[in-house]
Order: C-alpha cells, then sequence, then structure tokens
C-alpha cells in the first residue's frame, strides 16, 4: 500500500453507509487501514453486516444510528464519537440522501424540506462538527458525494439535483474557510452504477436500463458500487489532496458521450425495443420516494 493511500490509525464516518454506495465506501476505507463508524436510519441489520466486513479487514467496524434530516440524531453520534466512541475523526463522508422523486411543479413543502435537511442542512451541520474533532489531529477529509442528476436531465430528479449541486458549492466554500487547519474538502460525482437501491425502485426496468447504460459508455458498461466506493475512498486519501476543493466526475467518459451515442444507439435499436425503453422512461415520472438513506 503507498504511503499517499494509507488510512492507518484514522477514523472515518461514513453516512448513509448501510447498504450501496455508503457500504461499499465503508469497506474500502477499511481496506486502505481506517476504522469506520458505519451509519444507518433503519437498516441496522445491514449497517451490522457492514461493520463485520469492516472488521474482517483488521480494523475496527462501528455502528450508529443516524438520521442527517435530525439535528438532535446528529448531535448524539458527535457526542457518541467524542466520548464513548473511537475518540477522534479524520474523514467525513456525506453519502445519505433521499427525496421524492416527482416533477418539481408537483414537489410539496415537506418534500423540499426533507431533501435539503439531509443534503444540505445536515452535511453542513455534520461538517460543522467534524471540524473540532479534526482540529485536534491537525489533519482531516471532508467529502461531499454528489450525483450526475446534477450535470445533464434526469426525469424527476429536479430537487435532489438541486441539493447536491448546494452540496457542491459548499464544499468549494470549506476548502477556501478551512485553508491553514490542515481539514480539506472534496465532491464526488458519480456516474450510473449497479446499486440494490435504484435495483429495488425500478424494479424490471432496472437491468434494461443498465443495459441501455452500457451500450453508450465508453467502457461499455456501468460501474460497480465497488468500484465507485475505491474512488470514494481514494478521495479521502492524501494521495488526492491537489483534487480538493473540486468535485470528481467520476463518469469514465460517459457525460460527453452521452448525448451523442444515445442517439446513435437509439437509431440501432429495433422499434420493438426502442418502445420499450421509452415506455419505461415515461414510467419514471410516478416513481416511488428513494428507499431512505441507509
Amino acid at each position: 500500500m503507498s504511503l499517499a493511500t494509507d488510512l492507518t490509525g484514522r477514523v472515518a464516518l461514513v453516512t448513509g453507509s448501510s447498504r450501496g454506495l455508503g457500504a461499499a465506501t465503508a469497506q474500502q476505507l477499511a481496506q486502505l487501514g481506517a476504522e469506520v463508524v458505519v451509519t444507518y436510519r433503519t437498516g441496522a441489520d445491514e449497517a451490522a453486516d457492514v461493520a463485520r466486513l469492516v472488521s474482517e479487514s483488521g480494523v475496527r467496524g462501528h455502528v450508529h444510528r443516524l438520521d442527517m434530516g435530525d439535528a438532535d440524531s446528529i448531535a448524539e453520534l458527535f457526542e457518541w464519537i467524542a466520548t464513548d466512541g473511537p475518540g477522534r475523526l479524520d474523514i467525513l463522508v456525506a453519502n445519505a440522501a433521499t427525496t421524492s422523486f416527482k416533477p418539481l411543479v408537483d414537489q410539496k413543502r415537506h418534500n423540499v424540506e426533507r431533501t435539503f435537511a439531509i443534503s444540505v442542512t445536515g452535511f453542513l451541520d455534520a461538517a460543522q462538527r467534524s471540524v473540532p474533532l479534526m482540529r485536534t489531529t491537525g489533519q482531516g477529509r471532508i467529502v461531499a458525494v454528489s450525483g450526475a442528476d446534477t450535470r445533464g436531465y434526469g426525469p424527476v430528479h429536479g430537487l435532489m439535483a438541486a441539493a447536491k449541486a448546494a452540496m457542491e458549492m459548499l464544499v468549494r466554500y470549506l476548502q477556501i474557510e478551512l485553508a491553514g487547519t490542515g481539514i480539506t474538502a472534496i465532491g464526488v460525482n458519480p456516474d450510473a452504477f449497479r446499486s440494490a437501491g435504484p435495483e429495488l425502485m425500478f424494479g424490471d426496468f432496472y437491468e434494461r436500463l443498465m443495459q441501455f447504460l452500457g451500450a453508450i459508455h465508453p467502457l461499455g458498461r456501468v460501474a460497480e458500487a465497488e468500484e465507485m466506493g475505491a474512488l470514494v475512498a481514494f478521495a479521502c486519501t492524501d494521495a488526492a489532496l491537489w483534487l480538493t476543493g473540486t468535485t470528481i466526475d467520476a463518469d469514465g467518459g460517459a457525460m460527453f458521450a452521452k448525448a451523442g451515442r444515445a442517439v446513435e444507439t437509439a437509431a440501432m435499436m429495433s422499434p420493438e425495443a426502442l418502445s420499450s425503453v421509452t415506455a419505461a422512461l415515461s414510467a419514471l415520472h410516478s416513481p416511488p420516494e428513494e428507499p431512505g438513506q441507509g
């Protein structure tokens, strides 16, 4: 392991890490040597499984409930970290997110408030509480997980895109305002990747969507959660120092390719296949609410 990516002796907190990208990130951080605090809102058993996998890497894995939309829950977690938990914090990965997937004109005030409470207010609250703990060690890394819906239109993703875009701007300001403290901030914007959450949301359409996105991707497939988790974990290392203050677009060239190759791929599809994809995309205008924060 390169010294630039060695996280031995450091403690990482990953929000929304009972499944999906958060779980993959927690496991990748453990493989780099970090002690990891795994958090969940509803998936206690899943979080315990992730912590067990973390421990199998030879580091300590902790489990703690966290609702990023609840100020008291955030305060209680950081009190535990400082007193009864690891006693230090070197890395914060803000991954938890939830929203109501509806067109913007159909969003209710409580949908907007909940989405921003987790991704914006909760993120800033956690960052503020992380800073005093990080100051004691003279170093720290704050990582915000953004989303591809900030780079291009996604049906019924407008509200989430707005919240994630705000996170990216907070990263830029935190990087400057924390100058001289040894604490840095970075964003990671992952493109589409395979994960249990979206599969649950989209049902039978999920596999067709993955195949379609893979067909127009320069790498010929979409990423696995473990691959994106490895990139988020890399963003937590010293090797990523000169990427701080920015948001990494982890898309393998997909953003640039989609506009042209989507048309090209559609032109080569049979009328029956194209009709199926079009109907499925139309159905996305009334999907269920995203399943929680992990």
